[in-house]
């Protein structure tokens, strides 16, 4: 018997519940099924799959084909007809192309949209594969029979950026993209899972390079190539307004959370800020470099500019200032992404690397590198996890955050450096990408452990120049100044009764009948000696006292209060209070110098101001009494106390204007 079909064959398969059929591949992804007994071709499923049929199977004993393809692909079909012709079943498929872009969809980070240069967008869900499938271009399976085409040709050109917002999910469309050499923008709906409504067109021919979606999620942006900005209503699809500024091609488009600021970004190496109910210009910022990537961290108003320079400049949407520049990645930047918090930036660039930058210290604070280019990130909105998609898989990797469930020690490092902070480790730790198993071999030394050898502690302070407080607990200093206020509340109104002496055992006399012995006892008859002293010994110096003399002595003011901090309320109180008042006022002068030493070294200021003013409450009569000999230590300590208070209220009063600031605006 001698069968043919069309192109390659690539693999066959017989059935086996007693018909007489056989199941043929080939390379253009069309399955042929064969009538064994009339030598004949029953049917074809044309485009089966949209790759080379790598394999097809039938269940033993059971009427069910599986084919898998190279379109990551495995599909199930059921022969439950009389014409012998299968249906779909069910089917698991992925992205065949590598995905170009990812992004989380919706507040609870359960799922992800992902468009790749396969030509489809595809959702994803994080802990259900099940949920995961390709969002329906319409009927393209039919349209291919009818055109005699491969479904490849009647998709739309790739994805090469989207936009998501769940705001009006269930009302209309909540995605809208632009595609590669495309003049228009479509919409999608998720909860459909399919093609939404409207297709978006450019007014001016031009292809559209950028888009976006409001919070609200009632209208869409669309940057064009000509530079122009345009508005559409997500409902209706229509044109609502322009923006006219740019005088290149738009790059990105973003806005803010109350639908007051349009942010837009263009290769003509400007960020402008736009009015999103007038549509007229509000700020030009001219960048650097020219600007590729734009994104919004909404609830601070902060944006992250990747330039082709291979720096992240971040700008304060308020002000209209770059407030912090990260430069280190060696190549172009692929994408950019705010962690759920707004502290962190996490980049990924051409050289392998993905790095987090923390935004409040404006240093890096990790890194790693992998074997494939990372061309997009996505943080969770949750927090847990940091999703990612390489140039040379077609796969999505999940890395989970440690800071979640672990306590991590961020430490900085340097990012033109080779990535350690002592030289030992040459560049980036190479990490292994996340498998399916999401298990490391027990046999290879992982990151965590490398990590671990070399514990890394924090520094007091972080700066000279920074006011830095102790790490006592706030209840120890506010309980030493209000420790008089305690102790008269404390005290009880009627004093305590002493309890009549009685001995437990009673002496009894030597006689024949019990009878208690009420004589005086031998050790009432005992001499005393009138000199001699009931304590056994009496210190007239304290350990405070001690350790300021011999601070006073060496110049060196640290003991005092390392050894004040070891103390409850009460006995720092107390070691104050005991400090001998002399003629030459040694212990004074000392403890005075010892806090203007410590306000100089701008640490434990809280604790400083504490003793001092229990100091200042116990002795004032002697600092007045003795006035002239103390000014001039106490004129420096006044001076070097005002001029530490006023750099933390300066902090304090400016803090204040801007919370008020952001609450009234």
């Amino acid at each position: 018997m001698q069968l043919a079909q069309e192109d390659r064959v690539t693999a066959l398969s017989f059935r086996t519940d007693d018909v007489p059929m056989m199941a043929t591949a080939n390379s253009e992804g069309d399955v042929a099924l064969w009538d064994l007994d009339n030598k004949r071709l029953m049917h074809v499923l044309q485009n089966a799959h949209d790759g080379v049929i790598s394999s097809v199977d039938f269940m033993v004993g059971q009427p069910l084909l599986i084919t898998s393809s190279a379109d990551n692909s495995i599909k199930e079909w059921l022969f439950d007809g009389n014409d012998g012709i299968p249906r779909l079943l069910r089917s698991r498929t992925g992205h065949f192309a590598p995905p170009q872009m990812i992004r989380y969809h919706g507040d609870d980070g359960r799922h992800l949209l992902s468009a790749g240069r396969d030509q489809t967008l595809r959702f994803f869900s994080v802990f259900r594969d099940a949920q995961n499938t390709e969002l329906s271009q319409g009927s393209l399976e039919r349209e291919s029979r009818v055109r005699h085409a491969r479904m490849s040709a009647l998709r739309f050109p790739a994805v090469t950026q989207f936009a998501s917002n769940t705001a009006m999910s269930r009302d209309w469309d909540d995605v809208v993209s632009c595609h590669q050499g495309s003049r228009d923008a479509h919409s999608w709906s998720v909860e459909r899972k399919s093609l939404g409504k409207y297709t978006l067109e450019s007014s001016d021919s031009s292809i559209v390079r950028a888009v976006a979606i409001s919070a609200c999620g009632n209208f869409g942006f669309l940057g064009l190539a000509s530079g122009v900005i345009e508005m559409a209503n997500m409902q209706s699809g229509l044109s609502r307004r322009t923006f006219v500024g740019h005088t290149k091609a738009v790059t990105g488009v973003h806005t803010d959370a109350c639908n007051l600021r349009v942010y837009s970004t263009s290769l003509d190496g400007t960020l402008r800020i736009w009015d999103f109910a007038t549509g007229n210009q509000l700020h030009c910022i001219n960048m650097p470099s020219t600007p590729s990537h734009l994104i919004v961290y909404r609830e601070s108003s902060l944006l992250a500019c990747a330039c082709d320079d291979a720096c992240i400049r971040v700008i304060d949407a308020e002000s209209t200032r770059i407030v912090r520049t990260f430069s280190g990645h060696r190549n172009r930047i692929t994408d950019l992404a705010f962690s759920n918090d707004g502290r962190w930036i996490v980049s990924s660039s051409l050289d392998c690397t993905i790095r987090t930058w923390d935004l409040p210290t404006g240093y890096m604070v990790d890194w790693f590198r992998v074997e494939s280019v990372p061309v997009s990130v996505a943080f969770s909105p949750m927090g847990d996890f940091l999703a990612t998609a390489h140039m040379d898989s077609v796969g999505i990797f999940l890395w989970a955050n440690r800071t979640q469930f672990a306590d991590i020690t961020l430490r900085q490092i340097n990012p033109h450096s080779d990535g350690s902070t002592d030289g030992s480790v040459a560049g980036a730790a190479l990490v292994a990408m996340p498998t399916t198993a999401g298990l490391v071999d027990e046999n290879e030394e992982t990151v965590e452990d490398v990590e671990m050898d070399a514990v890394y502690m924090a520094p007091e302070q972080l700066t000279d120049n920074m006011v830095t407080l102790s790490s006592q607990p706030k209840s120890k200093w506010q309980t030493l100044m209000n420790l008089a206020t305690i102790k008269k509340r404390n005290m009880p109104e009627k004093p305590a009764q002493v309890p009549e002496l009685a001995p437990f055992f009673l002496p009894t006399t030597v006689s024949v009948e019990h009878q208690f012995d009420f004589g005086t006892s031998d050790a009432a008859n005992i001499p005393t000696d009138p000199t001699s002293s009931k304590l056994i010994s009496v210190s007239s110096e304290s350990q405070l006292a001690r350790i300021l003399f011999n601070a006073h002595t060496t110049r060196v003011y640290a003991p005092v209060f390392e050894y004040l901090k070891t103390l409850n309320p009460s006995a720092i109180d107390v070691e104050i209070r005991s400090l001998p008042v002399d003629d030459q006022l040694k212990a004074l002068k000392a403890f005075v110098c010892a806090t203007t030493c410590q306000l100089k070294s701008k640490r434990d200021f809280e604790l400083a101001q504490a003793y001092l003013h229990v100091f200042i409450a116990v002795f004032t009569d002697i600092i007045k009494a003795n006035a002239r000999e103390l000014e001039p230590l106490l004129a420096e300590l006044r001076n070097e106390l005002k001029a530490q208070w006023d750099t933390v209220d300066n902090l304090i009063r400016y803090s204040a204007c801007m919370i008020e600031f952001m609450r009234t605006k």
